[in-house]
């Protein structure tokens, strides 16, 4: 049965009951007793009106419960959004975390999908912000890096909702998963500092990761999509990723096709040493030799388009496109532009936490 929350989960409310000395500990955690009855009871299409009705009143707590978190905190949101299959032993993964590190150090509230790979590498360098250890987030990517891929969890169930035969490994590497990952939060502080994840029991498949202090998880994923994008108001930073990231990302670009003034222009950010989003894949007979998604044209010529008018001339457009529109992985450029973008994030912000949407030019979209 659905409970209403009245407040931002933590992780441990969504771990609470897993056992890592347990093959099926995984199985054990409340956030995976929740997964189970959210498929049984139909998954993204639920099987009746009471079903709806309750899910539709927990996502409405729990957006009321994130506005509360918001308003109290009152930092710059920037989210870092990105694939679930990086894995924790990828040079890309401690890359995220060591920017995600150095962007909490400079006072940003960080908010992820709150999944695996880059997601939850965001959240392991927030969480060793505060420490004075130089060495030990570099440690505690040595100690997840053990069990470097999350497992696959989909189709789990059968027709009774136990889990199938087949599936019991995956359950069991689900547990080493989870089980190394709280082995790393144990090296940080005690009291971690503050970020945020917006995940789905839609993607409850994906085990939950412990880093983050906060979590506002939702049954639809329509609502937490709006809530990730629309929250980052400070800028997007995209670590690589597939479908799930390439949604994110042309999200972002409605969100910046529809602005009425070139300062409030939401910096998007492409963060990724091997340029995964300045190049073309490499497609063989069974798949990428070289991955890569090109996507820099489009993004460009899309704005472009879009921003260009009589009062916002071609030349103005593009000046603030080199400004808000980058591809870079080096810090200080991108601590850059996101603090020179707070202020008007944080102007929007607080139009939100008042409820004046009409205020928020970048609310208008969906227009054609």
């Amino acid at each position: 049965m659905t409970v209403i929350p009245h407040q931002l989960y933590t992780s441990d409310d969504l771990l609470g009951g897993f056992n890592p000395w347990d093959t099926m500990g995984y199985t054990l955690s409340q956030d995976f007793a929740i997964y189970r009855e959210f498929v049984a009871n139909g998954g993204p299409l639920p099987t009746s009106l009471a079903v709806r009705a309750a899910q539709a009143e927990h996502d409405a707590a729990i957006a009321d419960a994130l506005r509360i978190f918001l308003k109290t905190v009152q930092r710059p949101l920037v989210g870092i959004m990105g694939g679930h299959s990086l894995p924790r032993n990828h040079a890309a993964y401690k890359a995220i975390a060591y920017l995600a590190r150095d962007l909490a150090r400079e006072h940003f509230l960080l908010v992820t999908g709150g999944g695996p790979g880059v997601m939850e590498a965001a959240h392991l360098g927030v969480a060793f912000s505060s420490s004075n250890d130089t060495g030990a987030l570099d440690e505690a990517i040595g100690v997840i890096s053990a069990v470097p891929n999350a497992p696959s969890l989909d189709e789990l169930f059968e027709k009774d909702w136990t889990i199938k035969k087949d599936k019991l490994e995956a359950i069991a590497q689900a547990r080493e998963w989870l089980k190394v990952a709280l082995e790393a939060r144990a090296k940080a502080p005690a009291i971690l500092p503050v970020s945020l994840a917006i995940p789905t029991w839609l993607y409850g498949a994906e085990p939950t990761m412990p880093f983050a202090t906060h979590y506002a998880k939702y049954f639809q994923n329509s609502l937490r999509e709006e809530a990730l994008i629309n929250n980052s108001r400070a800028g997007i930073i995209y670590g690589r990723g597939g479908g799930g990231t390439m949604r994110e990302i042309f999200q972002d670009v409605e969100r910046n096709y529809y602005v009425k003034k070139l300062d409030e222009l939401t910096p998007m950010i492409f963060f990724d040493g091997d340029d995964f989003w300045q190049t073309d894949a490499e497609v063989g007979p069974t798949g990428a030799n070289k991955p890569g998604i090109r996507v820099e044209p489009m993004i460009r010529q899309i704005l472009t388009y879009g921003l260009t008018s009589p009062a916002k001339p071609k030349d103005a457009v593009d000046a603030s496109l080199i400004q808000k529109l980058l591809f870079t992985t080096d810090h200080t450029v991108i601590i850059g532009a996101l603090r020179e973008h707070a202020e008007k994030a944080q102007t929007n912000l607080s139009y939100a936490l008042a409820a004046e949407p009409l205020k928020i030019s970048t609310l208008r979209l969906n227009r054609g």
